[in-house]
């Protein structure tokens, strides 16, 4: 709902407190999306459900974690490696 207050517009959002939570994560997000447009993109792991905020110069992260999703992900691909390589 649009507020004027000292000569400027303001908006206060009225929603049920059961939804809350969910309408402030969504204008969060949709907020990131408006400033830093392409930098939230979900992890590289298909196990895991974050939606990291790369904040890297190329925009090239693939993964929420190095320490947990980029580890578990280069350890799948190096076993699938030694896996198939012939003996």
């Amino acid at each position: 709902m649009p507020v004027i207050e000292d000569g400027r517009l303001d908006w206060t959002l009225r929603v049920p407190d059961a939804h809350r939570l969910a309408v402030g994560v969504l204008l969060a997000w949709a907020h990131v999306e408006e400033t830093r447009p392409g930098r939230l993109k979900p992890c590289g792991n298909p196990d895991c459900r974050r939606f990291p905020l790369d904040r890297s110069k190329p925009n090239s992260a693939r993964w929420c974690s190095m320490a947990e999703c980029g580890n578990r992900m280069k350890a799948r691909r190096h076993y699938q490696r030694v896996k198939d390589s012939p003996a």
